[in-house]
């Protein structure tokens, strides 16, 4: 069960982050020796995560929610109760070892059959330790076990270190979208 809710962080009160099966679950260790735990998103999670997520995003510098959020910040103002909550979707988290979140990547599948735009987020403490990739490779890996055989994702042109990342899963094909912006393919057969 998730609790801290009113404070916008969000702790696993059971087994310190790690809900879900052990199966689904995977410690993992970071870069610098920290590690945090990668599990998908649990059915009973959603619920409580809804109510959570967008004051999640209050906490991260605009700088970072710009950059790795830029169209599912679109999406909040037209399905303002929750981002995970709407449409069929594939959700990985990371949780530090006190149970709070620290990452969240997912993919949502949108126009034509077989495709699903992917975004990630990684609180500004977490970054640079490779908690991104690991989110990315994941949900990628759980898109292509559903049927989903390219990701896409619209970003900022300046944004380099996500247009890496996304690079990294497949056969890339970067468009411009509009001024300043990119529209990153991502093909996974």
């Amino acid at each position: 069960m998730l609790t801290g809710l009113e404070t916008g962080v969000a702790r696993i009160s059971d087994g310190v982050g790690e809900g879900g099966s052990s199966a689904d679950t995977e410690r993992v260790v970071l870069r610098d020796g920290s590690s945090v735990v990668i599990r998908l998103l649990a059915a009973d999670d959603e619920a409580a995560i809804a109510s959570w997520f967008t004051r999640w995003f209050a906490g991260l510098r605009p700088e970072t929610l710009y950059a790795r959020l830029f169209v599912l910040l679109q999406r909040l103002a037209l399905c303002p109760e929750s981002a995970l909550a709407c449409g069929d979707h594939e959700v990985v988290m990371a949780f530090a070892p006190d149970g709070v979140t620290v990452g969240i990547a997912r993919c949502l599948r949108v126009g034509k059959p077989g495709s699903a735009e992917v975004t990630v987020a990684v609180a500004d403490d977490w970054q640079g330790r490779g908690i991104a990739s690991m989110l990315l490779e994941r949900v990628a890996t759980r898109a292509r076990s559903v049927g989903i055989e390219q990701l896409t994702a619209i970003c900022p042109a300046s944004n380099l270190t996500f247009i890496r990342l996304l690079s990294r899963l497949g056969a890339t094909t970067i468009a411009p979208a509009a001024a300043g912006l990119v529209n990153t393919r991502i093909d996974l057969i």
